[in-house]
């Protein structure tokens, strides 16, 4: 499995000599897993079944932050190479941001975590 490198403001990455990064292994599902958690429900003009529902359900003032974990959780272990999940969520930010931590299990019994 290979995806493109993402910075932490979500830009493309470059190397030294202006190339693409391109992740491999558990580091690209790391990001995928960043990308399903980012992505809004009926955005992926391919398959518009997949996605968050933040039009919907998350961006209402009365939503519990479980409803969102579990959504989060769902579209992480919808990534091939993820056998389970986890979904902690940080306070949200005066700006109404919500960030958190996902807990990766990959198929193969080894863990490991991505911040989104």
């Amino acid at each position: 499995m290979k995806t493109l490198s993402l910075t932490p403001d979500w830009d493309l990455t470059l190397d030294s000599t202006g190339n693409l990064v391109v992740l491999t292994d558990k580091a690209a599902i790391l990001q995928d897993v960043c990308s399903a958690a980012r992505t809004w429900l009926g955005e992926v003009l391919y398959d518009t079944g997949q996605g968050i529902p933040y039009d919907t359900d998350i961006l209402r003032s009365d939503v519990d932050l479980s409803f969102y974990s579990s959504e989060i959780e769902d579209a992480a272990t919808s990534v091939p190479g993820v056998a389970a999940a986890t979904c902690h969520l940080a306070n949200p930010t005066k700006e109404r941001q919500l960030t958190g931590i996902i807990l990766v299990t990959f198929s193969d019994g080894s863990t490991d975590h991505a911040q989104f």
